[in-house]
């Protein structure tokens, strides 16, 4: 087998974490063909780093012309996926795109638009349709376990030093994330098309910023503030807090001790959602940025029965009709850091994708519909009305 030639485009924390992943798979499969970035310095700094001897390449127009590629990905912020997508595209090239696929529905439809012309796949790197409890539940759900879905109702509970970062970090604009809601929450949201096997056809939304607002007597930084020892986001950055912060956020993210309250920003730290699925269920979905844990709460509801888990427990009740005892179903854990499994899984599934000369409308529709309920949420919040959603 002839291995994949890949580029890299992003040598960000995510770019870094496909170096992992193709260091742990067996050789042959896929290989370097490019680091790609915008500065001479910062990838060859990376590919030091990392000990890579493939080529450099500054500019995703020289990427273009570069005819030993077979396929992208780009790892570039949230907020600049479209350009590179769509030269990427244009050039033969097929694309995994990190989530969330872009931070506004102009440049989602652009990059959906240039996958359909090109013919070639486009897959996003949604890591938690790889997560041993998520195809479980797609399984039991899809399988007809509770019947035919009516109901899913989720709580999205980020948890409060999590949520906290985010105001400490670009993420707080919606310009560079399209809002918290598109940022974090598009796992989630993607996750129930996964496990429902169905697409939102409505949505009507409400939100808002209700936690971090501005706090009277704050200082605009912890350094200058007075009021820091009743206040639980107070940023000392001592070490204990830096480790927090880095296993939280990452270790390429350096912890700034913005004020969460003062700092300026335009996302919402809460937000709830009813939505209509083509397949006739129901969602009712809210998202909290203060929870005492961060978690996935998800109960799926049926004709047939119900199943309630949470994806931190990696534990599912089901409770099938008429009254028969809960079955209890404890879903092993993935080895590895974080979700290390997943990130393989996700390139090794993109790898088989072009090996098999897979149809490539599947993976729009998905792409599309990952980000349209947050889109259509977020108009929501804005008219007050009902937002209706279709297919690409």
């Amino acid at each position: 087998m002839t291995p994949i030639r890949l580029a890299l485009l992003g040598t960000g924390g995510r770019g870094q974490i496909y170096v992992d992943v193709m260091n742990r798979m067996e050789p042959g499969r896929a290989e370097w063909a490019a680091m790609v970035g915008r500065t001479p310095a910062t990838v060859a700094n990376f590919c030091a780093d990392n000990e890579l001897a493939c080529p450099q390449v500054i500019g995703v127009e020289k990427l273009a012309d570069m005819d030993d590629v077979d396929a992208v990905l780009i790892c570039t912020p949230d907020y600049a996926h479209r350009e590179p997508a769509e030269v990427c595209f244009a050039a033969g090239k097929h694309c995994l795109v990190e989530k969330p696929l872009a931070t506004n529905p102009e440049d989602a439809r652009a990059i959906c638009r240039a996958a359909r012309d090109s013919g070639k796949i486009l897959h996003l790197g949604f890591v938690l349709r790889y997560d041993p409890l998520a195809v479980r539940l797609r399984e039991m759900v899809q399988g007809g376990a509770i019947g035919r879905p009516i109901a899913t109702i989720v709580h999205e509970a980020v948890g409060w030093f999590h949520g906290s970062t985010y105001m400490r970090r670009w993420n707080r604009f919606r310009e560079m994330s399209g809002d918290m809601l598109l940022h974090k929450g598009c796992h989630t949201l993607d996750i129930i098309n996964f496990v429902s096997g169905a697409y939102p056809t409505r949505v009507a939304a409400m939100g808002g910023l209700d936690v971090f607002v501005p706090r009277e007597g704050a200082a605009d930084f912890c350094r200058d503030c007075a009021l820091t020892a009743d206040c639980i986001y107070y940023a000392d950055q001592g070490e204990e807090y830096r480790r927090r912060f880095y296993e939280t956020a990452g270790p390429q993210v350096l912890p700034e001790d913005h004020c969460v309250y003062n700092v300026d920003k335009d996302t919402t730290d809460n937000t709830s959602l009813v939505a209509q699925f083509d397949n006739g269920m129901r969602l009712s979905y809210t998202m909290t940025m203060v929870s005492p844990r961060g978690d996935r709460r998800v109960t799926f509801i049926g004709t047939d029965g119900e199943i309630r888990c949470d994806m931190h427990s990696y534990r599912i009740e089901y409770y099938a009709l008429p009254d028969r005892p809960t079955e209890v179903i404890d879903v092993p854990r993935p080895e590895g850091w974080g979700h290390q499994h997943h990130d393989r899984a996700l390139l090794e599934h993109f790898l088989r994708r072009i090996e098999n000369a897979e149809d490539p409308e599947e993976g729009i529709q998905d792409a599309w519909m990952s980000g349209a309920i947050a889109f259509a949420a977020l108009e929501s919040m804005q008219t007050g009305r009902f937002v209706d959603i279709e297919r690409f």
